[in-house]
């Protein structure tokens, strides 16, 4: 008898992180998934497999299961585990027994989470809700697993063949999806709010307790379903992050050394009213202020206010709220949703080939989760989703995002270095990070926010395939309430072109000398230029030295602001490639200075008012 090689993964994983309205529905739902791969990998350890990925070994603390964001006793973050494990069975072991057992462990934690969840929501559920509830429960989540025998004993001979395989086997079963029929319906009731798949399990809003619609943040028209409550249900309102303190964090810092005794006296309000509270002492910037920050937000008012229940007239709020206002400029709405996938991490390892020296590989990677929180919470204003291997998922404040990003990607650089020096020299394919940042209006819902990190991450990777420049790149996706969508995107290695310090370049020019109103007009400009494809049939050198000329001309004018060159504003002009090449170039920097201008304009918010400039 040869050993065998496991490969188990669970999921749905990005649909059902998506599906969320707020930050702790984002959150709970990453970490949900992480804590039934936690037990399943647990349950294979159990059964004497051996992990390689992730690397846990008998006795990891790692292993044991984390209710919440940070672990009580160390008082630390727990590890992201991914979805997907690998693990070596010897020869002795049953592999179909280790691979029903990590199943069973996945399904009673989901069963112990769940169970929890609905203990505590008991007075939010519709009466005769058992059976409904336990089918739903049961439809999540998905388990699959596949194995496949070893040569030689379980020594390395065709280990990466053999992976490779179950990883083909285990995508073929995917697309085999299942769609079973409910059997327990309750019948003329809302779907949920979240994806609209399931039926609600709450009671019609006059008859939920009061106390838990606030203490859980369930709107007036708002429906969950089983799964969408565990969710909403899961760790404790005060662990999570309200992402409009995420998206004014910057602002509030600023506010606080401005008018620091009317935050404090806002702040004993707050408690006394009952506005939801933080209570995160990891992380430093939330300290400030530790309510929900949409009291900063005039037209934010009503709803936060009616939520608390507040019995006081709008004249006595507006008397807390309106000294600080008066004293800031007018904080800036908008958050970034960072969204990171190294690149080419697949290849590495395959060229590894031996599965100890993968394992090793692992393990390395496994400390870019770690530095990833630290990099996010620690130094820049930001939450973490998601970091596992070298995938991270982040809400950050507008006004760190650029610099958070940067930081990942080094973080990531130098942790692949030491990654390929513990398995031997430093040679093969070097994995690489691509970014996006999807910003996006804190209103906005938590799938639409992580719909534009991805959307980013997504041109990050592939925008430039067939220029050879694809991935190792940073790509801001801007998606603001006036305006259409806006992209840039630019390479880590491009050297004093490299994304963070360009676009801190641009956002000083457009404080400076350039005029937002010339990007403007030359955007207006190029939209009435033929497209590239029309002239086909012509020379198109013309339209080349046209276009050249009018943005020159646009930029020179010093009618509004100072005049400037060209290759002052890193754009360059060359009309020798055509028309095509040079209207792409100025498309690129008319997109790169429009979210340029919107970075400058996150950080001159932060201004005491009267300084904005």
């Amino acid at each position: 008898m040869s050993a065998h090689l496991l490969l188990v993964t669970l999921g749905p994983v990005q649909e059902f992180i998506a599906q969320a309205r707020r930050t702790r529905d984002l959150w709970f739902g990453s970490h949900l998934l992480s804590e039934l791969s936690r037990a399943a990998a647990g349950a294979l350890v159990n059964k004497g497999a051996e992990l390689v990925f992730p690397p846990f070994t008998q006795g990891d603390p790692e292993i044991e299961p984390c209710d919440g964001p940070v672990r009580p006793r160390t008082e630390r973050p727990p590890l992201a585990v991914p979805n997907k494990l690998v693990a070596v069975v010897p020869d002795e072991k049953d592999p179909e027994g280790a691979a029903r057992a990590a199943r069973a462990a996945a399904y009673e934690r989901w069963n112990e989470l769940a169970g929890v969840a609905r203990r505590k929501c008991k007075g939010l559920l519709a009466e005769g809700i058992d059976a409904v509830w336990d089918e739903q429960i049961a439809t999540f989540p998905e388990y699959h697993a596949a194995w496949s025998p070893m040569n030689h004993g379980g020594n390395d001979s065709g280990y990466d063949d053999v992976r490779r395989g179950l990883e083909a086997v285990i995508a073929a079963r995917k697309h085999l999806r299942d769609f079973p029929a409910w059997t327990q319906q309750r019948g003329g009731v809302p779907k949920s709010s979240l994806d609209g798949a399931r039926e609600t399990v709450l009671a019609p809003p006059a008859r939920r307790a009061a106390h838990l619609v606030r203490r859980y943040r369930i709107a007036a028209g708002e429906q969950l379903d089983a799964v969408g409550l565990v969710k909403r249900a899961g760790g404790e309102p005060e662990q999570f992050v309200p992402i409009g303190n995420i998206a004014l964090a910057s602002w509030i810092e600023h506010a606080a050394g401005v008018a620091g005794p009317d935050i404090r006296r806002l702040a004993k309000a707050c408690a006394e009213i009952g506005i939801g509270r933080i209570d995160r002492p990891d992380l430093r910037w939330t300290k400030p202020f530790s309510f929900d920050a949409q009291v900063f937000l005039e037209d934010r008012w009503r709803p936060v206010l009616e939520e608390a229940q507040y019995g006081g007239e709008r004249r006595d709020w507006e008397k807390l709220v309106r000294p600080i206002l008066d004293k800031m400029s007018a904080p800036n709405p908008y958050v970034a949703c960072l969204v990171a996938d190294g690149d080419h991490v697949g290849n590495a390892l395959r060229e590894l080939g031996a599965r100890e020296h993968q394992r090793a590989f692992a393990r390395e990677l496994s400390r870019f989760a770690e530095k990833a929180r630290e990099v996010v919470e620690q130094k820049h204003r930001g939450v973490l989703v998601y970091a596992g291997g070298d995938d991270v998922v982040a809400m950050v404040c507008l006004d760190d995002a650029i610099a958070c990003a940067d930081a990942l990607q080094r973080a990531f650089e130098e942790v692949m270095m030491q990654a390929r020096s513990a398995v031997g020299p430093a040679e093969g394919t070097r994995p690489t990070l691509s970014v996006g940042v999807g910003v996006g209006h804190l209103l906005e819902s938590m799938g639409h926010l992580l719909a534009l990190g991805r959307k980013a991450e997504e041109r990050a990777k592939n925008a430039c395939v067939g220029e050879g420049a694809d991935r190792n790149a940073l790509a801001i996706t801007i998606d603001k309430r006036s305006g259409s969508e806006v992209t840039w995107r630019g390479r880590w290695d491009a050297g004093e072109e490299a994304p963070a310090a360009r676009l801190a370049a641009d956002v000083a020019l457009l404080d400076e000398r350039l005029s937002s109103k010339k990007v403007h007009e030359i955007q207006t400009d190029v939209a009435r230029m033929p497209a590239p494809e029309d002239l086909v049939k012509v020379e198109d050198r013309p339209w080349a030295e046209l276009l050249a000329a009018d943005v020159r001309r646009t930029l020179l004018r010093s009618t509004e602001g100072e005049g400037v060159l060209p290759g002052e504003v890193g754009l360059h002009l060359d009309v020798r490639d055509g028309y095509g090449p040079l209207r792409r170039r100025v498309e690129r920097w008319i997109a790169r200075m429009l979210v340029a201008r919107t970075l400058g304009e996150a950080r001159r918010s932060n201004q005491p008012r009267g300084r904005e400039a």
